[in-house]
């Protein structure tokens, strides 16, 4: 059984009816920055909690666009606080700027110190927390990797699970960014043309997620 802990709103209140999952590099293009937060405001807007692993990059984006928006965040973190019994900077951030907009967030962990040792492993598994909370996954933009690449091990555990995955088209010209789509694409997940194609269908995979592959 997994056990998680918590500081910020209560789960009940900020998880909402169907959250969205958003992931992506933690380097993304210009392009993905403006993206990624975007998808996170307007999920907001349409009063979809965003659930994020708030890592750096499109992460972070989309969580502070749905804040922007007044809306819902859950972050899931591997851990609450630094070995000096500090809460983590990363939670303590988020929840401030949440305050700064009167919006709802709560960061969930898996785990309450941090522990160097095992913290690539306890990234692994926020990625399965983050999915499995979720009714579909969006990826507004990734970079292919071949090893330690966070997003594609989000996607795999998506589809896995039998989440609707949905990669924006690229837009930037970039090879990396280009491949990561194309894998994606390989590998079961849903391309959308730009965020209303997006919203449009994470708002049929909220309604019939088992429909979902013959849209």
């Amino acid at each position: 059984m997994q056990v998680l802990y918590r500081v910020g709103a209560p789960l009940g209140a900020v998880l909402g009816r169907c959250p969205i999952a958003v992931a992506g590099t933690r380097d993304p293009t210009p392009w993905g920055v403006h993206t990624a937060r975007e998808v996170g405001r307007r999920l907001a807007e349409r009063g979809r909690t965003v659930v994020t692993g708030f890592a750096r990059g499109v992460d972070e984006e989309a969580a502070l666009g749905a804040l922007e928006a007044g809306g819902r965040v859950v972050a899931v973190l591997p851990y609450l606080f630094e070995q000096d019994g500090r809460l983590s900077p990363r939670v303590s951030w988020l929840l401030r700027v949440a305050a700064r907009r009167n919006a709802p967030a709560s960061v969930v962990a898996e785990n309450l110190v941090k522990d160097e040792r095992y913290v690539r492993t306890w990234l692994a598994v926020r990625n399965r927390v983050v999915v499995n909370m979720a009714a579909a996954l969006v990826v507004p933009e990734a970079r292919f990797k071949l090893t330690h690449w966070g997003t594609r091990h989000a996607v795999e555990r998506a589809l896995s699970a039998g989440r609707p995955v949905i990669v924006l088209k690229p837009q930037a010209k970039n090879a990396d960014v280009l491949k990561a789509f194309e894998y994606f694409m390989r590998r079961g997940a849903v391309a959308a043309e730009g965020i209303d194609e997006v919203l449009g269908m994470a708002e049929r995979a909220c309604r019939a997620p088992y429909m979902f592959k013959n849209l």
